[in-house]
């Protein structure tokens, strides 16, 4: 639907795409950085922490992993945080394999 009744089907698609990219947009914000489940307060520095601090956690992302993103490929918000999220994992894992394997040495010198 829409109020241009003047525009042609061309314009109108046209607008609808650009549109399209903001939608998207803001429903990476509204669930990827759960900013749409706020607390209703009216404290305004907790309303700004809980804006400010979420996009900083996005924008950290970014300057991670933005820079070994292809020319096309999108910065999705939810591939950058998965991505985050392998990465922490399997450092934990291999800390702790290391810390056996440690933990193992020692007790195969001891025997």
């Amino acid at each position: 639907m829409t109020n241009l009744k003047d525009a042609s089907t061309c314009d109108i698609l046209s607008h609808f795409a650009r549109r399209w990219m903001i939608e998207v947009t803001f429903k990476e914000i509204k669930s990827g950085l759960h900013m749409g489940q706020m607390q209703v307060t009216k404290e305004e520095r907790r309303i700004q922490r809980g804006v400010v601090l979420p996009v900083m956690a996005y924008l950290l992302l970014l300057r991670l992993y933005g820079l070994e993103l292809e020319e096309d490929q999108s910065a999705s918000l939810f591939a950058l945080k998965q991505r985050f999220i392998e990465e922490a994992y399997q450092e934990q894992f291999d800390h702790t394999e290391s810390r056996f394997k440690k933990k193992f040495e020692r007790l195969k010198r001891a025997a």
